[in-house]
């Protein structure tokens, strides 16, 4: 008796951990809705020399600030906006989180990640909105990025 009861408790915790799938295509809304506040991009752009800028260079195009370093791919711009056409945000979130900084992934905070995000996209000439990007891979899922409007 005791194991059944365990296991329907195992099952119900592992169905509430599984993630939300994405709202379907045209229900989405994209990086051109205004995700993101103006302040919200201010900080990320406080953040974002420290934790990103030495590799991504100060224009985010790629190009390290230091001459000994390889270039990265650029985090910001057209081309940014043209490598991740029609993946979501979450997908960048956690990729970001899970990968940079290359020599200390995960060091800024979740919600300095979700800033450096906002920053990102305000240097891809993104229109700020009245809402912030939270640090929620679940919500960010229904965000799409996109070249364009």
């Amino acid at each position: 008796m005791k194991r059944r009861f365990l296991a329907c408790v195992g099952a119900v915790v592992m169905t509430l951990m599984l993630p939300v799938a994405p709202l379907p295509a045209d229900d989405r809304r994209s990086i051109w809705d205004g995700v993101f506040t103006q302040a919200q991009a201010m900080r990320g752009a406080a953040v974002y020399p420290v934790a990103c800028g030495k590799c991504h260079g100060y224009q985010l195009d790629g190009a390290p600030d230091d001459p000994d370093m390889f270039s990265t791919p650029p985090i910001g711009g057209s081309k940014f906006l043209r490598d991740w056409d029609a993946r979501s945000l979450a997908e960048l979130f956690e990729y970001t989180r899970a990968t940079m900084p290359v020599n200390n992934p995960g060091f800024p905070s979740a919600q300095e990640f979700a800033d450096i995000l906002a920053y990102m996209l305000y240097r891809s000439d993104v229109p700020a909105g009245t809402e912030e990007i939270l640090p929620d891979p679940r919500m960010l899922a229904d965000i799409v990025i996109a070249r364009s409007p």
